[in-house]
């Protein structure tokens, strides 16, 4: 995908994937977060704290880490957050009838939003 986006001069754009961003005083990092497939979910733990960690070694402990997911957050994503004191995170996926379902609001010290575009009615959500 990196290379898509250089060929066809994207470079306003990047993917969070192992990796963070750091963005005024905070880190932002996440993953996809996938919940129906085992394996993808111990893979998508891994690559949640692969880049939480890739924000506290290059930014610093003392940054707020807010998390962006593709799915809604299951337990065991929740509990990776906790371990790093995250307090903010969004995610998408949930559309339609499915955003009744929506994990929002402040659970276990954590604040979750979903921002899927048309629950958002496609306004944009100030982070």
């Amino acid at each position: 995908m990196k290379k898509y986006l250089e060929q066809n001069d994207f470079n306003n754009i990047d993917f969070l994937y192992n990796n963070s961003y750091l963005i005024e005083n905070y880190i932002i990092a996440g993953t996809r977060a996938w919940n129906d497939d085992e394996v993808i979910v111990a893979r998508e733990l891994l690559r949640l704290e692969l880049s939480i960690q890739d924000g506290i070694n290059k930014f610093g402990q003392e940054k707020e880490i807010i998390i962006c997911l593709h799915y809604p957050p299951t337990k065991e994503f929740i509990d990776i957050m906790k371990k790093y004191n995250v307090k903010k995170c969004f995610y998408g996926h949930l559309h339609g009838e499915a955003t009744k379902n929506a994990i929002e609001g402040n659970i276990e010290g954590i604040e979750f939003k979903l921002v899927s575009c048309d629950y958002l009615q496609f306004k944009l959500h100030i982070i």
